[in-house]
């Protein structure tokens, strides 16, 4: 059984993974369920954005990531910069992952091949970020622009507004946002 992260005794268990696809197949599930009693299609993508790395003020010093918790829910991702998408249709997970220059690997380690990502996370397919336009269109089942799910809502728990993924080519979709 494959985990998210490695145990010691100062250190939580790790999660399975399988739990993450366990995870998105119940949000198709309701999902699916929600549209075709709407009379909506059953067609689109649940897109989300992953955590990005901060830095303190204005230094180079990087804060301690923590991924962004719907994503952390549906994907396990526990690296920066990432986007995922759950096609409604096929089930298919998508993971996009930042395409990281050569140099990375001189001051943090190694550059993971995409088939690293597809493996640890248990995803049906991985890509950089920089092609997710082309490859949500590829994908796409329907007819016309791609269909976007977007998280968007009021938190109840900490009243903060969830805040919708973002990605530089936002005109050939068309959304719809999934209030908590």
């Amino acid at each position: 059984m494959a985990s998210s992260s490695s145990s010691s005794s100062l250190s939580p268990p790790g999660v399975p993974l399988e739990l993450h696809v366990t995870n998105r197949e119940k949000l198709l599930s309701s999902l699916r369920h929600d549209l075709s009693h709407s009379s909506r299609p059953l067609h689109g993508f649940v897109f989300l954005q992953g955590g990005d790395e901060q830095t303190r003020h204005d230094t180079d010093h990087i804060e301690l990531f923590r991924q962004e918790s719907f994503f952390a829910y549906l994907f396990g991702v526990r690296e920066p910069g990432f986007y995922g998408a759950i096609d409604i249709t096929t089930g298919n997970s998508i993971l996009f992952a930042p395409r990281l220059p050569s140099d990375y690997a001189v001051w943090l380690g190694e550059v993971k091949p995409l088939s690293h990502f597809k493996e640890r996370y248990m995803v049906s397919m991985v890509y950089y970020t920089d092609e997710i336009t082309e490859v949500l269109h590829d994908q796409f089942q329907g007819s016309g622009k791609p269909l976007l799910f977007l998280l968007h809502g009021l938190n109840t728990d900490s009243n903060n507004y969830a805040k919708p993924a973002q990605f530089e080519v936002l005109t050939s979709y068309i959304f719809l946002s999934h209030h908590k």
